[in-house]
């Protein structure tokens, strides 16, 4: 009986070592080695107001800027925009809708390219009027309760980072 359970253990011994070597040098189970960049994103944030029709609206602005570190093709760094509305004048009269979008860095200025670098030093602006908010009749941007991602779209796979987020 002792020599089967010895062969039997022999067996398994050796397919674990296999296994382990199998592992190691054909690299099954290794990590991800793409890495999010190495970038500061910062935000300047100014509250302000605007009349529309005489009422008054909140009408913000939210500077984006990659303050330092590696540089960024603009057609891999997004911006994600949850919970923000504007205020649209139609016919006399006012709206709200709610801003839920994702919008490229190149989105914001037409003179930026898809392969155009993102580096440190360079902003765009969040704000009514201009783009991407630009909607034809869209008066005033309100950023209360809202969040803004700073969002980098890996080229090599599927992955994304959050690079900085601002909420207010």
């Amino acid at each position: 009986m002792s020599p089967v359970i010895g062969v039997v253990l022999m067996v398994a011994i050796t397919v674990l070592l296999a296994a382990t070597a199998a592992t190691f040098f054909l690299g099954i189970g290794q990590e991800n080695t793409n890495t999010k960049p190495n970038a500061a994103i910062g935000f300047n944030y100014e509250q302000d107001t605007s009349t529309v029709n005489g009422d008054e609206y909140r009408n913000d602005t939210l500077k984006i800027s990659h303050k330092s570190g590696e540089t960024i093709k603009a057609k891999n760094l997004d911006v994600v925009v949850q919970s923000a509305k504007t205020y649209e004048l139609s016919g006399g009269s006012v709206s709200s809708s709610g801003v839920d979008d994702r919008f490229q860095w190149d989105d914001f200025d037409a003179s930026i390219n898809d392969n155009d670098e993102v580096s440190g030093g360079e902003s765009v602006t969040l704000k009514a009027k201009t783009k991407p908010v630009d909607g034809t009749n869209v008066e005033a941007l309100n950023l209360e309760g809202a969040t803004v991602k700073i969002v980098w779209d890996d080229p090599g796979s599927s992955s994304t980072f959050t690079l900085n987020t601002w909420t207010n």
